[in-house]
Formats: structure tokens, sequence, C-alpha cells
């Protein structure tokens, strides 16, 4: 998958677009995770440990043709085998294409791990820590010392997003950075943690 998505030129035109950069091979391998692993998918986040992004999609969906290491332990294997299953079903590079493309039409770039303005507490979930954030706005809020998440349902009562807007607000007034989860933006493919300062 990832190979393919590197040989478009629209992924890569896509993948540029909202990294602002030239080199967009882990950045374009990181999507494809978050669109193919759900959030917190610790067998996704164990080969991108081991292996880093993209040759960890390599071995969870091309391993064919390449000498990768063997999974003994029955329990790990089976892991694997599961997680591979349920990730082919949704590797689309269609999908990757579109979430980039959703995420430059509604203004928002990439943040990936090692950028200046990803927030490090992320990292604290460890295995459910989010492959990606999705930015609208300063990005710099992020790793302000004032941050405040607030989390509701995706199908909220009109008081419950009353109250979070009037919160948000009175938030984002006191120079308090809000950031929010993906059910709060609207991404195509709900794909990934996304973080949204409001602050001025």
């Amino acid at each position: 998958m990832i190979d393919g998505l590197l040989s478009q030129k629209d992924a890569l035109d896509a993948a540029r677009g909202v990294r602002g950069t030239e080199e967009v091979t882990e950045a374009l391998a990181r999507v494809a995770w978050s669109v193919i692993a759900d959030p917190g998918d610790a067998v996704a986040a164990t080969l991108v440990r081991e292996f880093g992004p993209a040759d960890g999609l390599r071995f969870a969906l091309d391993g064919a043709g390449r000498s990768w290491p063997v999974v003994r332990a029955l329990g790990a294997r089976r892991a694997l085998d599961e997680a591979r299953a349920r990730w082919r079903q949704r590797a689309d590079p269609v999908a990757v294409v579109a979430a980039l493309r959703g995420a430059q039409k509604a203004g928002a770039r990439l943040l990936l791990p090692g950028d200046p303005d990803w927030p490090t507490a992320v990292d604290d979930l460890d295995a459910e820590a989010p492959m990606v954030l999705w930015v609208r706005g300063r990005s710099d809020l992020l790793t302000s010392a004032a941050r405040v998440a607030i989390v509701g349902a995706r199908a909220a009562t009109a008081y419950g997003e009353r109250v979070a807007a009037d919160m948000a607000g009175d938030l984002a007034l006191g120079d308090t950075a809000v950031v929010s989860g993906g059910a709060n933006f609207h991404c195509p493919q709900n794909c990934c943690c996304t973080a949204t300062p409001t602050s001025s």
C-alpha cells in the first residue's frame, strides 16, 4: 500500500499540501495507518515502533517477497493475523488520498510525532497515542502550558453543545488552548485524533 501511495502523484501532492514539505513518506504512511487502524490499536503501534511507519505498513500488508522477522509467540501471531484481516479490509489508497484532500479543504495541517508543535504529552499514551494530529489554527498552542480538552458525545444534545461552546469560548478568551477529539472535526475518514486550538 505505501509503495503504491508513494508512486501516485495525487497522493504525494495531497501529502505535501498538508505538510508543506517535499519529503512526505512518513506522513503518507502515518495517514495510511490512521485510516486502516482504529485509534489505540496496540498491534499497529508496535509495528510502527519496531519498523517505522512505512516499513510497518509493508510488514502488515505487503509482506510477500521480503525477509521479515517471524512472529513465533502464539498470542502475538494470533493478534497480528486478526489485525491484518481488519487492516486489509480498510487498506484503500483512495481513502488515504481522500483524508488528505479533506484536510486540505478544511484548512487543516498534519502534525507528526517529532514536529516542533507536536504535544509530547500525548506520547504518554504509549500504544494509544495518535499516529497523526490534524490541526487547524495555531498549532503552537498545542505545546502551551495552558491547555484543556473538552470531550463529549458525537450525538450531543443541543444543551450539551451550547455548554461546551460556552466553556470553550470562555477558556479561549483566557488564552487557554482548547484541544478536542476527532468527533469535533469532520475529517472525511474520522481517522485520527484532531487538535483544534481555538484561542486567538
